[in-house]
């Protein structure tokens, strides 16, 4: 039985993002991306010309939503806006994005140090760097490294939209306005 070349370039796909989840894109191998599909890894070559490549098929077009949205998250209506409008509106904007590319923001944050990894740092760090009345940046990295987990956390046990954001809302009203913040407004996330 034949089988066609897109059915195997799709296989190709499904596989090697299933390994970049569990083992991260820099524990996974062709061998082992060919080894699980039941090809060669010189099969492989007929559809991707690398590794790199299948990763930007998967993961670009998050990396792209990422890019276009970050403008909104940088503007100064967004800044400006009230604590209780980024806990009521972060959520709903993170559920959609983490939902559309669920696998592929996964992968991104699991690339330890990979250059989507620190993209999503770099923006997440910038983005509480300059809402954060802290003055010492090594507490704000090491508070946004603890969203950037949480995050990841929340990724690798839920897919569904509604348990999404359900685990979102707390984790941004935690961010934002700390316990005694989430305890006060509890009723509101």
């Amino acid at each position: 039985m034949q089988v066609k070349k897109e059915d195997i370039r799709n296989n190709i796909l499904v596989v090697a993002e299933s390994l970049f989840i569990r083992r991260g894109y820099e524990k996974t191998s062709l061998e082992m991306i060919a080894g699980k599909c039941n090809i060669s890894k010189s099969n492989i070559y007929r559809y991707f010309r690398s590794k790199e490549e299948i990763y930007e098929t998967i993961v670009g077009p998050a990396r792209e939503a990422i890019i276009g949205n970050a403008p909104f998250f940088f503007s100064q209506e967004f800044i400006n806006k009230s604590i209780s409008d980024k806990c009521r509106e972060l959520p709903l904007i993170l559920t959609g994005l983490l939902s559309n590319f669920h696998s592929a923001i996964l992968i991104m944050l699991r690339s330890e140090g990979g250059k989507d990894r620190v993209m999503i740092e770099k923006m997440i760090t910038d983005m509480f760097v300059s809402s954060c009345p802290l003055e010492m940046s090594g507490s704000k990295e090491r508070i946004s490294r603890l969203l950037i987990f949480s995050i990841t956390d929340i990724l690798l046990k839920y897919s569904d939209e509604e348990d999404l954001l359900r685990e979102l809302r707390p984790l941004i009203c935690y961010h934002y306005l700390g316990l005694d913040g989430l305890k006060e407004g509890g009723n509101d996330v």
